[in-house]
């Protein structure tokens, strides 16, 4: 299948031509006829995909030249996905000048937005919340004619704190709204905003088979947290990357690797994070985007949905809580049929994920650290304890229990109770067993050192 089978308007074939772009992603095969038709969707789709194009193709295709207002509103978690959805429109319509885009984020000069949108209203507005929002309330962005709404990254909206103000955005436009949402999970907290104003949403899922490209080699490399330094120290003098994004699980870990990378004499790296003041993070974009650092230190917050070109390898310093987010982190290299590594710097406290994502068809290679160089290994994964199985055995009862009555007002906290009572007999269970072994352990002991001395 081609662009092209999809109906687009001639000045986006021709933009998508002078792109580059050859065969459409699966998402975009799914997506950009349903939007382009007018109807909702639900997408669940990782980093790299291709949805920000799956979007931007059918929106900006059924846009109304001659109608000068809002028509399409494209909602983003953070300032940099802003930007480069809004770079992206800017491509897509460079060779259409009746169609105007605008961007409205923190950090910029608000009087100068505010100032625009009285002489003109953009018909493709691209933003963050709470800017959208205080335009919107201040009388300056007219959003209610929009006919179409897209929700960028939904779960990080969520996980960031600002779904109140996606609530009110959406409820100041016309109920006859098309509402579009795109996220990696969906989380039962999404459910009843779901509910609200996607009810009759067509729900796609294109996260099958996305976390075992082949083309991405997954490395753990053992170690203990007081060897990170020296296990980084080993690994950024081992390989040579086109570019490296290294991924912290803490925004605030990024400073001890910045006087890591900084003794080890680095020089050519930068940091992304939403610690940067805007000025520097935007600075910070254009030049990873001029190709000007091989290594790139960053929060998953900060580099969610941003496109970073040329990415050869990964480093993860720990997994991440959430293991959706390691597929993101390695999603990041090995595209376009280039091949990429994912290394992650691997301790005990961590095993039981590395299990998670074993079960996810992922295959990891071993190494770890000797003599200061990195060598492979045969390293099992233990499993964990009993105690651990039978505990969430029945763990996993009592939650069923509670799934199958009909809830009342207070149910969490009595079924915490009765959780916390199964935790306390089975420690109180593995205690005694532990000094019943003991006392064996001991008795044995005693009894061979009599027969010893007979």
């Amino acid at each position: 299948m081609s662009f092209e089978n999809f109906g687009l308007k001639k000045f986006l074939n021709d933009a998508i031509k002078e792109i580059g772009f050859k065969d459409p992603t699966s998402i975009q095969e799914k997506v950009i006829p349903l939007i382009k038709r007018r109807r909702s969707v639900i997408a669940q789709s990782h980093t790299g995909t291709g949805k920000t194009h799956a979007f931007l193709l059918p929106i900006i295709n059924n846009i109304k030249p001659d109608e000068k207002k809002v028509q399409s509103l494209i909602i983003t978690p953070t300032r940099e996905l802003a930007r480069q959805i809004w770079q992206n429109t800017r491509e897509l319509i460079k060779n259409n000048p009746d169609i105007s885009c605008a961007l409205y984020v923190g950090g910029e000069e608000y009087d100068k937005q505010s100032a625009a949108l009285i002489n003109k209203q953009p018909q493709i507005v691209i933003g963050t919340p709470s800017r959208l929002k205080k335009l919107y309330e201040e009388n300056f962005l007219q959003l209610t004619t929009s006919d179409n709404v897209i929700i960028d990254e939904c779960d990080m909206i969520f996980e960031l704190g600002f779904i109140d103000e996606v609530d009110f955005l959406i409820s100041k436009i016309n109920k006859q709204c098309n509402i579009s949402l795109f996220s990696a999970t969906l989380n039962n907290e999404l459910k009843p905003f779901l509910k609200k104003y996607l009810r009759n949403s067509i729900y796609i899922n294109n996260l099958e088979n996305m976390t075992t490209n082949k083309n991405i080699e997954h490395i753990l490399i053992w170690t203990k947290n007081k060897e990170n330094k020296e296990v980084m120290r080993a690994l950024t003098s081992t390989i040579n990357p086109y570019v490296c994004l290294i991924f912290v699980n803490k925004k605030e870990e990024i400073k001890h690797l910045v006087s890591w990378f900084k003794e080890f004499k680095i020089e050519n790296f930068t940091e992304l994070h939403g610690g940067l003041d805007p000025r520097q993070r935007v600075n910070v974009q254009k030049r990873i985007k001029n190709m000007e650092f091989k290594w790139i230190i960053a929060s998953d917050v900060a580099a969610r949905g941003i496109d970073i070109d040329g990415v050869s390898h990964v480093i993860s310093i720990n997994l991440p809580n959430d293991l959706s987010y390691y597929i993101h982190r390695s999603g990041r290299t090995g595209r376009n049929k280039y091949e990429g590594i994912s290394y992650v710097l691997h301790n005990s406290d961590n095993e039981d994920k590395i299990l998670k994502l074993k079960a996810k068809q992922i295959v990891f290679t071993n190494y770890k650290l000797a003599d200061g160089k990195l060598i492979k290994v045969e390293q099992k994964i233990k499993k964990p304890p009993k105690e651990n199985t039978k505990l969430a055995n029945e763990t996993n009862k009592i939650i069923n229990k509670y799934k199958s009555k009909k809830l009342k007002p207070g149910y969490k906290k009595k079924r915490k109770l009765e959780i916390d009572i199964i935790k306390r007999q089975l420690k109180r269970k593995h205690i005694k067993e532990s000094i019943e072994r003991i006392k064996k352990a001991r008795y044995k002991k005693r009894r061979d050192e009599l027969f010893d001395d007979e």
